[in-house]
């Protein structure tokens, strides 16, 4: 009985262990055309096309790989500039993290959309941002 109890417990460690390391690229592998969607969401504030303008946010063509706030004509809240200043560079990784809750990923951030729960809708998303800026993987 102890033997098959350590080697419960050993098997839960590799799984715990295996979900960390498979947390490191929750952000991987959305779905551009479903993005497309969950971005209506977002366009109330923001445009994405090349050259868009600014609304209550920024234009985000272009935001992958981006440094925060980096762009020259809109301005960012000091909580936003504080992280650009860090070198904080809007990966998909911090985008996945941010579009999650921005609030608590840049406390005094003036963005007050509350965030994206869904997993699949952060990484969808991203997948747009991408693809409307012209990435390609």
């Amino acid at each position: 009985m102890k033997a098959v109890l350590n080697g419960l417990a050993t098997f839960a460690l590799i799984m715990s262990i295996a979900g960390i390391a498979h947390a490191d690229d929750d952000w991987k592998g959305g779905d551009a055309a479903k993005g497309e969607k969950v971005f209506k969401k977002c366009q109330a504030c923001h445009t994405v096309e090349e050259g868009g303008p600014n609304r209550v946010g920024p234009n985000l063509h272009g935001i992958l790989d981006r440094p925060t706030a980096s762009k020259a004509d809109y301005n960012y809240s000091s909580a936003m500039k504080a992280k650009g200043a860090s070198g904080m560079k809007w990966t998909e990784e911090n985008l996945f993290s941010y579009l999650e809750k921005p609030q608590a990923f840049v406390p005094g951030t003036n963005m007050t959309f509350p965030g994206l729960k869904k997993p699949e809708d952060r990484k969808d998303l991203i997948a747009y941002l991408e693809t409307a800026a012209g990435h390609t993987k």
